[in-house]
């Protein structure tokens, strides 16, 4: 996701493979017909809006850098603020299970992701479509710009979930999650695992489905140039 918010934010795009560089233009270029634009700028508007509340209370809890540990120090997190942080990536994770069930089928995405059968999937549910409603009001839904901006604030911000994975999974572990109890370590890595495997089988299944639209429109307006 990195790679991908690097090639819009750049004059000069960014490799996304080794051998697919994609220019900055490809984003921005008119008459690419995408479909379901509205949707996807109220999954992303969410999503964003998840991830900064998730950011802030790792920064409250943990400081400014969960990998090193230097900001709070080794031992410093109390069972209570592991807590916290770990109901806040259940929150997140009910919130992936509600866009699956309210948008998966649309988009055409979710195929591997199971989502939690319970009551609270249906309660969500309801507070996700306030949600939207509440940070798309007054927003143009069905504009390019709109996703693709937001597209470029959620990759950056979805750069949370990696640096908590690495920080839990490194050898060895950083000294923030060393500190956890067995038990919400545990759970701390099932709900980062989880939160992974949506932007894998949701999020990035439209965007890179988008790209390759967007990138086969750009070369032939290229083809079309060089013709001429």
């Amino acid at each position: 996701m990195a790679l991908l918010a690097n090639t819009m934010t750049s004059k000069s795009g960014g490799y996304i493979t080794r051998r697919l560089h994609v220019p900055q233009e490809v984003w921005s270029q008119g008459g690419a017909k995408l479909t379901n634009i509205p949707e996807k700028v109220r999954v992303v508007e969410v999503l964003c809006s998840a991830l900064e509340e998730m950011q802030q209370c790792s920064v409250e809890s943990f400081g400014a850098s969960v990998g090193s540990g230097l900001a709070l120090g080794i031992g410093s997190v109390t069972r209570k603020e592991a807590e916290t942080w770990v109901g806040k990536l259940e929150e997140f994770s009910s919130i992936c299970d509600s866009v699956v069930a309210n948008f998966g089928k649309k988009l055409s995405v979710g195929e591997g992701f199971v989502v939690k059968k319970s009551g609270g999937v249906t309660s969500w549910g309801g507070k996700l479509t306030r949600q939207i409603d509440k940070f798309t009001n007054g927003k143009n839904l069905d504009s390019p710009a709109a996703y693709v901006s937001g597209l470029n604030r959620l990759f950056t911000i979805a750069q949370l979930i990696d640096e908590h994975t690495k920080a839990l999974l490194s050898q060895p572990v950083a000294a923030t999650y060393a500190a956890f109890p067995l038990d919400l370590r545990a759970a701390a890595e099932v709900k980062l695992k989880r939160a992974s495997e949506f932007f894998a089988s949701v999020v990035l299944t439209f965007v890179i489905r988008d790209l390759a639209q967007l990138l086969d429109k750009y070369a032939k307006k290229c083809e079309k140039w060089l013709a001429e």
